[in-house]
């Protein structure tokens, strides 16, 4: 038989043979999806997922079965009994005993930043306060599921703690307590509507308020790639471009530079401070990370 042939025969059994089907995408189920402050970490979490599509196949982040969005205690059952895949939270001494998490704060440190809202009344009283003993003197109020409510008792702030932190800021319009600390992303916008309640504009709290991705201990692989795929978008400043295009403009609108810093002890482990927001340089005209 010629080669001519040979080469004829095997590309006609080649061709009878069955298509080999494509690898399927995978969708990571998670529980944290619904809520616009979600966005952000979905967001993130599938440019990793396509930057290392190449070594591990294509995969993106899906909704889990729950509606609405669970309580985040849910949500990490949810995710140690493999009924979901990934979720993003901060870490705790028990999170980092039973889940896989990966200790690189995707917020760069800003949601360790906080801003009081309070009663328009009370401006003068706060501008008073100079430090956290100042602070201790006044109540907070505080979703009693926050991942950052153990931290106020550590530093022996007193606060009223609510389960539904939606009556919060009702409850200090009706002066059930004197102020209710929030992110930068979120203060602004939640006073809108309430013409009693304001930014406080000299005062903001610090403390270690990491946000890791975290994932079943049965899934080394997912949390593998996870571990790749953050450092190859910050070595390729994607990940830079996606947190300036989400919260570049709350240098300008929280003035960092200019307030007076309360520091908190978290407690919490050391993470990477590398990517962490920088006051002096929290205007805008650089916006770390």
């Amino acid at each position: 038989m010629g080669p001519v042939r040979h080469t004829l025969i095997l590309l006609c059994c080649l061709l009878l043979l069955p298509a080999l089907p494509a690898r399927a995408e995978r969708l990571l189920r998670v529980c944290q999806y619904h809520g616009a402050n979600y966005a952000y970490r979905i967001e993130l979490a599938n440019l990793i997922l396509a930057r290392t599509a190449d070594r591990y196949g294509a995969a993106r982040i899906a909704p889990g079965d729950e509606r609405p969005d669970p309580s985040q205690d849910r949500c990490l059952a949810l995710l140690r009994d493999g009924q979901v895949d990934l979720a993003y939270v901060p870490p705790n001494a028990e999170r980092l005993g039973t889940l896989n998490m990966l200790p690189v704060d995707m917020h760069a440190g800003m949601l360790g930043y906080r801003v009081l809202i309070i009663r328009r009344d009370r401006q003068a009283d706060f501008a008073q306060v100079q430090d956290v003993e100042g602070l201790r003197r006044r109540i907070g109020g505080f979703g009693s599921q926050w991942s950052d409510f153990p931290i106020f008792e550590r530093n022996h702030l007193p606060v009223l703690g609510m389960a539904n932190p939606g009556n919060l800021l009702p409850m200090l319009e009706q002066r059930r307590f004197d102020y209710f600390h929030r992110a930068l992303s979120e203060a602004w916008m939640e006073v809108q509507g309430h013409p009693d309640l304001m930014v406080e504009p000299h005062l903001a709290l610090r403390y270690a308020m990491p946000v890791y991705f975290a994932f079943n201990r049965g899934d080394a692989e997912l949390a593998r790639r996870f571990a790749e795929g953050f450092e190859q978008v910050r070595e390729d400043g994607s990940f830079r471009a996606l947190f300036l295009r989400h919260y570049g403009h709350l240098g300008d609108l929280a003035r960092l530079g200019e307030r007076r810093i309360i520091e908190l002890d978290s407690g919490l482990p050391a993470t990477d401070a590398s990517l962490w927001l920088d006051p002096p340089t929290a205007d805008g005209k650089d916006g770390t990370p």
